[in-house]
Formats: structure tokens, C-alpha cells, sequence
């Protein structure tokens, strides 16, 4: 019963600021950046298609930046609030990160077209386009889906400069949904930019879900959404049940400190099943060679494979091109480049396909150009 929930709740509104639920938060939290941050080296290891490994360790940063930030928001909780911020900031990259891979599994921009051309979109409840006419996939289509995620990326940092500017001056109130704060109206812009964003991933699984079948797709992003959307929607439920008196103030804290106390604590175990899932769906070992050969070479260059997948310069380029008034007049360099290095690849005698990557023989060239490409 509601009674019953709100009894446990309001027995944990202590707990949740101590250093027990601290404690059992840092254990969750450290097994999940332990696990992913395996899974990140084995990948920066066996950097042998950055084209596509780039993608997935800056999505499988999600965990560990996700993890860290929300432990220690739960401790230094005056600061939470920054915490959170770094947290927010890099979930829209991720979700840009996450269309780009599938953009470079597929080849890129022409190679895509070139495979829908000629389809059409079918109006339909779960793809939200059942109120539209059929439209035909085109080079806009490709462009309005990079920039409904990127969009997102731009919007995101903004939102989380006004809420520490609100936050400095009062007007902010973190979980409280009143029309007087700030909470409400972000939580409002953040909602509507998040929402375009993964309605563009849906629009482009519908329009590939046959050429991205070999990928694991619907896992990938059932994970990618879980994680970023589910977080926020938990966040959401908790500031409802402390306006509801569900969750209500401490000695210490306020009822909003501690709904934001409870999404922190939350975040921290549901990283561990993250992490989890991660391991299934992102995989180092097909790109592993038979020999190990190239995994000994790149343990010598993980800090240069790892500079090269952090640095945003492609994101910025893929911004100013996707919004650029001259798009429909110019081919993607970069995809351009993916489709000459698979046609390369698949020209050099003994490529072999594994889990889904076309890969060569070793060979040391090859590793060294592309390790800090």
C-alpha cells in the first residue's frame, strides 16, 4: 500500500544520507568502473578498427563517469549538484556516440543511402509516426537524424549552465517541480531535446533495422536508452513522491536533497547491471586476432589509442557539417574514408569477419597508422 511505501521511505530518509548507504553505494560503484574500465582497456588493447572502437568505449565511459559521479554526489552532497552536472553533460554525448556507431557499422552517410534509397517510412505507433504521411528516406532524413541527436549535445551543456547559475542564486531547487524554481522549466526543455534525440534513433533503426541485424541493435540501444532516459524519468518519480510527501525532509536535508539523495544512491547499483550488460552488448573479443599479435602491439599505444577516442574534434566537425547550410552539396570525408579502408580491408588476402567486424591479418602498419587516427 501507498502507506507502506511511504513508511519505508520515510525510515530511509536518514539512512540514505549515512555512511552505510554511502558504503554499499561505493562497493556497487567501484565493481562497475572495475568492470567496464576491463572492458575499456581490452578494447584500447585490441584497438584494431578504431573506426568503430572510438564509438564504444566513449559510450562504455557512460558507467564509470555515470558511477563515480553519483558516489560521490551521495557523500559530498552540497556538491551534488555539479556531480550531476559532469553526469548529465556526458549523456548527451553518449547518445550522439551511439548513432555515429551505427552510422560506421554501416558504412557511413553514402553507403546508407545508397542501401534505403528508394524505401519508404510506413506510418506506425512504435516508431511515434502514426499521425505522419509515408515519407521517403533521403539525404535529409540521414541529416535530420544526426542533428536531432546533436542537438541534444548542445542542448544539454546550456541546461546545465543555467541550473548551476539558478542553483548559485536560489532559484534552482533541485526535484522541486513548484512553477516558482528552476527544476521545473529544465526538466521541461530537457524532456522535449531528449525526446527528439531518441525519437531520431528510433526513426533510423526503423529505416535499418535489416542492415544493423547483425549488430545486436535493439540491445545496444535498449541499454544506451535504459541508462540515460529511465534515469531520468527515475528522477522524476522521486521529486513526484517528495511534492507527494512520500519522501520527506530530515533533520538535515530537505525532501528535494534527499530525492536527489535516492536517484544518487539508485544510479550507483543500477551501474553494476549496467556494466553488466555492457560486457554483452559492446564485446572487445572480435576484434581480438587469433594470435594476439595485435593486442601485444597495442598495449604499447593504449594512451595514444585512448587520446584519440576522447578527443570531441570529430563531433564538432559532424556539428558544423550537419548544420551547415551547404550539406546536400558535400560528401562526409570521414565516411568517404570508412568506406575506402573496408573496401582495403577486403581486398588484403585473409580478411575474415568476426562478430559482425571485418578484420585483417596482422600487420603492424596498419595498427600504428590507425591507432591514433
Amino acid at each position: 500500500s501507498s502507506a507502506a511505501i511511504a513508511a519505508f521511505v520515510s525510515m530511509g530518509s536518514e539512512w540514505v544520507e549515512g555512511d552505510v548507504a554511502w558504503a554499499i553505494a561505493g562497493v556497487f560503484a567501484f565493481l562497475s568502473i572495475i568492470c567496464t574500465g576491463h572492458q575499456i582497456y581490452m578494447h584500447l588493447k585490441n584497438y584494431s578498427c578504431p573506426s568503430q572502437q572510438k564509438w564504444i568505449v566513449r559510450i562504455l565511459f557512460m558507467v564509470p563517469i555515470y558511477a563515480l559521479a553519483s558516489w560521490l554526489g551521495l557523500h559530498f552532497f552540497h556538491l551534488s549538484i555539479y556531480f550531476d552536472t559532469v553526469r548529465d553533460v556526458y549523456e548527451a554525448f553518449v547518445i550522439y556516440n551511439f548513432l555515429a556507431l551505427c552510422f560506421e557499422y554501416l558504412g557511413g552517410e553514402s553507403a546508407i543511402m545508397n542501401a534505403i534509397k528508394g524505401r519508404t517510412n510506413q506510418p506506425s505507433w512504435w516508431t511515434c509516426t502514426c499521425c505522419m504521411k509515408e515519407f521517403d528516406y533521403t539525404p535529409r532524413f540521414l541529416r535530420n537524424c544526426k542533428q536531432g541527436t546533436l542537438q541534444f549535445c548542445a542542448v544539454k551543456p546550456v541546461m546545465a549552465l543555467v541550473i548551476i547559475i539558478t542553483s548559485a542564486t536560489g532559484d534552482y531547487h533541485e526535484g522541486d517541480l513548484s512553477p516558482q524554481y528552476g527544476y521545473l522549466y529544465v526538466s521541461i526543455v530537457y524532456n522535449t531535446s531528449i525526446t527528439i534525440a531518441l525519437m531520431a534513433l528510433v526513426l533510423f533503426y526503423a529505416a535499418t533495422r535489416d542492415l544493423l541485424s547483425p549488430y545486436q541493435p535493439v540491445l545496444k540501444f535498449l541499454i544506451v536508452k535504459s541508462v540515460i532516459f529511465l534515469s531520468f524519468w527515475q528522477g522524476v518519480a522521486l521529486a513526484i513522491a517528495e511534492k507527494a510527501d512520500i519522501i520527506t525532509s530530515s533533520e538535515n536535508s530537505t525532501g528535494g536533497e534527499l530525492a536527489v539523495a535516492y536517484q544518487n544512491f539508485l544510479i550507483c547499483i543500477e551501474m553494476f547491471a549496467a556494466s553488466v550488460m555492457h560486457f554483452y552488448a559492446f564485446p572487445w573479443r572480435p576484434y581480438k586476432h587469433a594470435d594476439g599479435m595485435r593486442g601485444r602491439l597495442a598495449s604499447s599505444s593504449i594512451s595514444r589509442n585512448l587520446k584519440a577516442t576522447l578527443s570531441p574534434a570529430d563531433m564538432i566537425d559532424d556539428t558544423i557539417r550537419n548544420f551547415s547550410k551547404a550539406y546536400a552539396h558535400y560528401v562526409s570525408q570521414g565516411d568517404d574514408d570508412s568506406l575506402e579502408d573496408q573496401n582495403e580491408i577486403r581486398q588484403q588476402p585473409g580478411a575474415q569477419r568476426q562478430g559482425g567486424t571485418l578484420l585483417d591479418e596482422p600487420d603492424h602498419d596498419f595498427h600504428e597508422h590507425d591507432s591514433v587516427a
